[in-house]
């Protein structure tokens, strides 16, 4: 599912304008600490999923996605269309960079990546999170 926000805002609970879709809640638990800040991300990428892991681009200062563990500095709050390779919008985007996650959303945005080699993350399958 992609989640389309109208303009380059990501909309405010109870105010949205246009054709606005639902995108699942990112966060395991509301009462647990967590550490979001807000980013830019670099154009181009297509739609990048809730969960994706996110360095920052040292040549552009732009946040991109990125499947090496050891680059990883934090995970996309919500799903996000960057566009094609021709675009030259950036986004606007929360990540967050500690707390306790759903590990389906980071599974699936992730495939491939090793994730307890992520941040010293704590993995639990029975319980379904993933802690960094």
């Amino acid at each position: 599912m992609v989640t389309e926000y109208p303009g380059n805002a990501i909309p405010a609970p109870g105010l949205s304008k246009g054709s606005v879709t639902v995108d699942d809640e990112l966060l395991f638990s509301h009462d647990h600490n967590y550490v979001q800040k807000g980013v830019t991300l670099k154009p181009g990428q297509g739609v990048l999923k809730l969960g994706t892991f996110l360095k920052r681009d040292s040549a552009t200062k732009l946040y991109v996605k990125t499947a090496v563990a050891a680059d990883v500095e934090g995970v996309l709050r919500k799903t996000v269309d960057t566009g094609s390779s021709t675009d030259a919008q950036v986004w606007q985007a929360n990540i967050l960079f500690g707390g306790i996650l759903k590990l389906a959303a980071v599974s699936a945005a992730n495939s491939g990546v090793t994730l307890t080699s992520v941040l010293n993350a704590k993995v639990n399958t029975v319980v379904g999170f993933f802690k960094f």
